[in-house]
């Protein structure tokens, strides 16, 4: 009830305000929106690439490019600001990753989306959503100011949306329904992914250098956006063969060990689980894992990253992610407490038992990193999870500066010191 409020009598108030000051700027602008729990970035990432090399002349509002810290959907003043900006500039499109939280608040109020789509959902924010069908629910606010509605046929947010759009035609795609994009003959390889689209009136064969199993959705959705602004798809997929970084997610850390050493903002059970899966058929060696949770936000799913680790890796370091203001021993105890008692836990000193899963709980993330490091051997892929691109670690009240490359690479030097 106190959010309600907040959102009617500030949030919504605020973002008429900014919308007045700057002359309603996004109407000069052809905007799509990006929802869903995981993969908004690499799908609002792919759009911009691929609207771009289309001769577009396109702007981006991500995780990645929000000028705010630890945040997605940036204040209104700031979205229409940077709206007016890109006019001004001789900009024509915008694609926004627009978050749960700022369609309740009202962000993108007096903006309508040319084109908008949902990655998937899962688990997340239910601290301030409460229920996962509420969080669905403020989710397909962004539909009701689209235009074109692309949804994911596959996800359980299909048939609530649909409900909520009631008699609005929508696209879909998906992997396993029926769909208007439904990928099939998928192959992977370690550094190529290829299938097939399959429409109601052509088939499309598709081959990118991403080699994951869920960037399947994310490349579906992207070219029924492309579809939907009347783009020519035999132009466009050419553009998927190099797919374009995305700072933080599955970015790869060059080291001078026979291992893969990888950073991904996986944050959420469903995330973390898509992520380890995927690269489970991509090593011969072992899957090493470290990751925290936020703290101050959804405690429920602080068990299910563990269960998913213990289930997908063969080793899963607990450390600090942004803390905030709870004590890290309370957060890595729920991550723990997603553990079977098969699990072994051990102390820094120890290494990883054989053919059994093994986790540590070190609190430092930097010593987290370290003893990573130390551990692996040929073949292993290590992988830090949750902070991802992030430039600061939030401590208590405090921002401390962050990378996670550059953990990796003090890891690697502390390791070569060690064995001068």
């Amino acid at each position: 009830m106190i959010q309600k409020i907040k959102n009617t009598f500030w949030h919504l108030p605020k973002s008429i305000f900014y919308n007045l000051i700057y002359f309603f700027p996004s109407r000069s602008l052809t905007l799509i929106g990006v929802t869903g729990t995981d993969g908004k970035t690499t799908t609002c990432t792919l759009l911009h690439h691929l609207l771009t090399e289309a001769g577009y002349k396109t702007g981006i509002i991500s995780t990645i490019t929000s000028p705010g810290a630890h945040t997605t959907s940036p204040d209104p003043k700031d979205i229409q600001k940077y709206f007016k900006e890109l006019s001004s500039q001789g900009y024509t499109h915008v694609v926004c990753e627009v978050t749960s939280h700022s369609l309740d608040q009202h962000r993108y109020w007096g903006c309508h989306f040319e084109s908008s789509l949902i990655t998937n959902t899962s688990r997340e924010h239910l601290d301030y959503h409460k229920s996962q069908e509420s969080y669905i629910k403020t989710k397909a606010k962004l539909f009701l100011r689209s235009k074109n509605i692309i949804l994911n046929r596959d996800d359980d947010s299909y048939p609530i949306i649909k409900k909520i759009i009631s008699s609005r035609k929508s696209l879909s795609y998906s992997i396993k329904e029926n769909s208007d994009f439904q990928a099939k003959n998928i192959k992977i390889t370690p550094d190529k992914l290829q299938f097939t689209i399959k429409t109601k009136n052509e088939n499309y064969p598709l081959v990118t250098d991403s080699p994951y199993h869920y960037q399947i959705y994310n490349i579906l959705a992207s070219l029924l956006v492309c579809q939907s602004l009347k783009l020519d798809l035999n132009k466009i997929i050419p553009l998927l063969q190099k797919f374009p970084e995305t700072k933080g997610r599955r970015e790869e850390v060059q080291n001078p060990f026979q291992f893969r050493t990888i950073v991904d903002f996986a944050h959420t059970p469903a995330a973390l689980e898509a992520t380890l899966s995927s690269l489970k058929k991509l090593t011969k060696g072992r899957i090493i894992v470290l990751f925290g949770a936020t703290g101050g936000r959804d405690q429920g799913k602080r068990p299910l990253m563990g269960a998913v680790a213990q289930k997908l890796s063969d080793v899963t370091i607990l450390t600090s992610d942004d803390t905030r203001n709870e004590k890290i021993e309370d957060i890595n105890k729920q991550i723990a407490s997603g553990f079977t008692p098969k699990a072994v836990k051990l102390k820094a000193k120890q290494l990883p038992k054989e053919n059994a899963f093994s986790y540590y709980d070190i609190p430092n993330r930097q010593d987290a990193f370290d003893l990573a490091i130390k551990i692996s051997k040929p073949n292993d892929i290590v992988i830090a999870c949750g902070k991802g691109h992030e430039t600061t670690i939030l401590h208590g009240n405090t921002e401390y500066p962050w990378s996670e490359p550059e953990a990796f690479r003090t890891a690697f030097r502390n390791r070569q010191q060690k064995n001068v």
